[in-house]
């Protein structure tokens, strides 16, 4: 038997105004100890990740490395780090700055530098390029690595985790919704069916590095340029941004640039909880139903939805829509496909 090791996580109320240390072996115990710690009831609270994702399973957790920075939730409380910060970028305003103890704390130091730096970002295009987003080792930029807990050697190699990290939670936030689907609960065929989809996609990903790719400007199918420069896509029912003159950035810039990068977002255009899921689950009953082979079920198509850029678009956080995106939904016609065929794929 595996014996699982302490891990350490520093934990921040949505507020900023606390930070505990937490040591834990499971998702459980870290949630336990946290609520015990923030004297606060375990119903429904929830645990992200300063870019948003939430950790909310054992499969997640043991993904997470050491010293890992969270925010406790409560129903009802709302996540005002992005929010802050964009606002802050948008208006640069020192009265706003200094209202979040966070956002505070963060300027403590050379606040007028970190100003005019960011003013930069928010007019990125304008001026010229900071000297060192050409560098890359963290010798070369020590200030671009300051406050992360990595073992990344350059900027490159931090990114590439980055982007795992986004898509490796879509793995997990999918397979926790769908095991509390009731046709998961009550059908052993089912849950034999997805079980197998998912082991599937986790072969699929392996395969593909987990698309880290995505964030990493030494590859070739980054989603930036060669400099490390990322464009906004627009919302998910726009063929390109409406305000591509601000909704740019290059993360490989600076640290602050870094920080603000971690709000941009992968938007699914089919959503993945309204539709995919959903359609994954419909699947699976059909093929039980049918008395289909599992090998009929489209592992390539609903791949491509969940983790490809064949539906995902990397936007600002102003043009990403939460709402329902009712004219995108999944193709019943490639839930299947003949396994004397080639998968689908185009």
């Amino acid at each position: 038997m595996t014996v699982q090791k302490v891990k350490g996580f520093k934990i921040t109320n949505s507020k900023r105004t606390k930070m505990v240390g937490v040591g834990a072996k499971s998702f459980k115990e870290l949630l336990t100890k946290t609520c015990m710690k923030f004297d606060i009831k375990k119903r429904n609270v929830k645990l992200i990740l300063l870019d948003g994702t939430l950790v909310e399973n054992e499969d997640y957790f043991q993904t997470l490395p050491n010293q890992s920075v969270l925010l406790i939730q409560s129903p009802g409380e709302q996540n005002a780090g992005a929010e802050l910060i964009y606002s802050t970028l948008q208006l640069i305003n020192l009265d706003l700055f200094r209202s979040g103890a966070a956002v505070q704390k963060f300027f403590d130091h050379n606040i007028k530098e970190k100003l005019r730096q960011l003013n930069r970002i928010v007019n990125a295009g304008e001026g010229e390029e900071d000297d060192r987003t050409g560098l890359s080792e963290r010798s070369e930029d020590p200030d671009w690595f300051m406050g992360l807990e990595t073992n990344a050697r350059t900027k490159e190699a931090f990114m590439f985790k980055r982007s795992q990290e986004r898509i490796r939670g879509y793995l997990y936030k999918s397979r926790s919704d769908i095991r509390k689907s009731p046709p998961y609960e009550s059908s052993d065929q089912v849950r034999s069916i997805i079980e197998s989809v998912f082991s599937e996609f986790t072969v699929l990903l392996k395969k593909d590095d987990y698309l880290g790719r995505y964030f990493d400007r030494s590859k070739e199918e980054a989603l930036c340029d060669q400099r490390g420069e990322f464009l906004c896509r627009g919302a998910w029912n726009q063929e390109n941004c409406a305000r591509l003159s601000l909704h740019r950035i290059n993360p490989y810039q600076s640290r602050e640039a870094r920080i603000v990068f971690s709000t941009w977002n992968l938007d699914h255009w089919i959503e993945r909880s309204r539709s995919i899921i959903p359609s994954i689950l419909e699947a699976s009953t059909l093929l039980e139903s049918q008395s289909r082979p599992v090998s009929q079920f489209n592992h390539d198509y609903f791949y491509r939805l969940l983790f490809t850029t064949h539906n995902l678009k990397l936007v600002h956080i102003v043009c990403h829509d939460k709402g329902e995106h009712k004219t995108a939904k999944c193709d019943k016609d490639k839930y299947f496909v003949d396994i004397k065929e080639p998968v689908y794929a185009s």
